[in-house]
């Protein structure tokens, strides 16, 4: 049983490494490929010396045909304990490697490489000391320094795991939005599982598989690998903890996936619509635009004959101006549309947050002159973005959350501007209180035409519009909505400078 979920653990590890494709993924799978090789190292070592209970060889091997082909595998012992001394003493590496790649204490960012570097010692001095001719000769006829050298090593295991935990637990605690906890929770819950898992098996000492024939190393009080302490209920309680962290781990580590997953998937499903759409809207917006010109044109004319001696001259000016002002906003709409086709040129130059909100809110007037936007600054970083385009992306989301608060018959409708710094990224975040917005549509809300407004005042072209501009200065684009609360977007941009203080 012991194997297949072993099995089970590693193919998750690579599912995960081949969707991501990330270094972050490659650790985990690292972490994976240690347990693996430390675990099955002990299994054939186990499977070599017998005697082990009923309840034992269940867990272990589940059928004793594999126990008695394991058993028969030509390979020494001296290679066998090397081979569970390099998983052992690489998991914990890969473990604190993990840490540090999601830590974003800007302490640990700036020395990542040297500390990965420092990182890479002690694991390297381990398996020097493993390395049986290595190990035979200090160990050789001073057996006395064998329990220090197995508690070093152990301690040194324990202080990595520790170090690992506490940065990836204070990464988490830190972290304070929905979408960034959600995503680091299941990495650290995978993190953890995989650790448990680890723990269970490393606490024993591979140097016992060079020495099974030495009474002095039993006398010693080193645990063996083989022990029967465990009575029938404890195998089966191990049992159940061993499936348990690698179920859990495994969970954690496809749902870490996924959502990386349906961003991608997201992204390109627009694209492909869009696409799709493009030519034809393309040509639509030609046509009409020579069409709307020519009626300009003869509204024009209209006017001048009217003029000289209408039986009705002031309904016949107010339904030209009517057309003249249909006709404008139309032109308006059709550029607009025109431009979002085309392919946008973005100047990235640093800015202030306060810059870009104050441009956004300026914009917002512009349309709601006597709606008040509350701005909440709690940070004055520098982003590198296109002040024009990116303002524009913030406004219409301040605009489309005021709108939403309008619908929903709010008698105070609100809207809130939000910037702080959020570890690595500086997320713009803004807020309303409206009715949120349906699970079902939150996904089809960014595709291109797709408008639950009045169609003839609005073309559904804006939430693309403003995905685009962020995936454009290299960032995300996220929603929070809560029924009858009202919805929240999130801007994350990566963080321009580390050196920054706040």
């Amino acid at each position: 049983m012991l194997i297949l979920v072993l099995i089970l653990c590693l193919v998750t590890a690579i599912y995960v490494a081949l969707r991501r494709r990330d270094i972050l993924a490659f650790y985990l799978l690292g972490m994976s490929i240690c347990n693996l090789v430390m675990l099955a190292g002990i299994i054939i070592y186990i499977a070599k010396m017998g005697g082990t209970a009923a309840q034992q060889r269940a867990f272990l091997f589940l059928v004793p045909e594999l126990q008695t082909w394991l058993q028969f595998l030509p390979l020494p012992m001296n290679k066998l304990g090397y081979v569970v001394a390099i998983g052992r003493s690489l998991f914990p590496l890969f473990a604190l490697l993990t840490a540090l790649e999601t830590t974003m204490i800007p302490f640990f960012r700036r020395r990542l490489k040297s500390l990965r570097i420092l990182a890479c010692l002690p694991p390297a001095l381990w398996l020097i000391y493993y390395y049986p001719p290595v190990f035979h000769r200090v160990v050789n006829g001073r057996l006395w320094i064998l329990p220090i050298l197995i508690n070093v090593v152990l301690v040194g295991i324990l202080a990595y795991l520790a170090a690992a935990a506490v940065l990836m637990v204070l990464e988490y605690r830190a972290t304070t939005m929905p979408v960034f906890k959600r995503n680091f929770r299941y990495i650290l819950l995978c993190f953890l599982s995989i650790s448990v898992l680890y723990l269970l098996y490393a606490s024993k000492d591979p140097a016992q598989i060079y020495n099974m024939f030495i009474s002095e190393y039993i006398r010693l009080g080193v645990t063996s690998y083989i022990s029967s302490t465990l009575p029938g209920l404890g195998w089966i309680i191990l049992g159940l903890c061993t499936v348990f962290t690698v179920v859990l781990g495994s969970y954690n580590m496809v749902r870490y996936t996924k959502i990386s997953y349906d961003d991608t998937r997201q992204d390109l499903i627009l694209q492909r619509k869009f696409d799709a759409a493009g030519m034809g809207v393309s040509v639509f917006v030609h046509g009409v635009k020579n069409q709307l010109l020519s009626s300009r044109v003869l509204h024009k004319k209209l006017s001048r004959a009217l003029a000289e001696d209408p039986p009705d001259l002031e309904r016949i000016r107010a339904c030209a101006q009517q057309l003249n002002d249909l006709n404008e906003g139309m032109l308006r709409r059709m550029d607009e549309l025109y431009r979002s086709v085309k392919n946008n040129a973005i100047t990235l130059a640093p800015v202030t947050v306060d810059q870009l909100a104050l441009t956004a809110v300026e914009r917002f007037h512009g349309k709601y002159p006597d709606q008040p936007v509350i701005v909440e600054l709690s940070t004055h970083r520098q982003i590198l973005a296109d002040l024009g385009h990116l303002s524009e992306a913030v406004c219409n989301l301040l605009c489309n959350g005021y709108e939403a608060a309008v619908q929903a018959g709010r008698e105070e409708p609100r809207v809130t501007l939000r910037v702080r710094a959020e570890r690595m990224w500086t997320v713009v975040e803004t807020a309303d209180n409206g009715k949120g917005i349906p699970l079902d549509l939150q996904n089809k809300i960014f595709e291109p035409f797709f408008t639950s407004k009045n169609t003839n005042h609005n073309w559904g072209m804006g939430l693309y519009y403003v995905r685009k501009i962020v995936k454009s200065h290299l960032g995300r684009l996220r929603l929070e909505s809560r029924p009858d609360e009202g919805t929240s977007f999130f801007i994350m941009l990566p963080l321009y400078d580390t050196h920054q203080k706040e």
